[in-house]
């Protein structure tokens, strides 16, 4: 994400944000989806590699546990 404008990388932090809280536990394929409607709700373009990345991340989360900061 360090590659996007500052705007666009802090509108990806709460897209982040918002499909965890929704779509936790659940696959990569609807944590992709997710995190894609989310985007573009927010003006962001939802072909974004970050986007792929961030639904492993979730989905993967899941499967591990909370994420650390969760977890202090």
């Amino acid at each position: 994400m360090q590659d996007l404008p500052l705007e666009i990388r802090i509108k990806a932090g709460l897209v982040f944000e918002l499909a965890a809280d929704r779509v936790s536990g659940q696959p990569v394929e609807v944590t992709s989806r997710a995190l894609r409607a989310v985007a573009v709700a927010e003006g962001i373009d939802s072909r974004h590699r970050w986007i792929d990345a961030a639904a492993a991340e979730i989905a993967g989360a899941s499967a591990v546990g909370p994420r650390q900061e969760e977890a202090t």
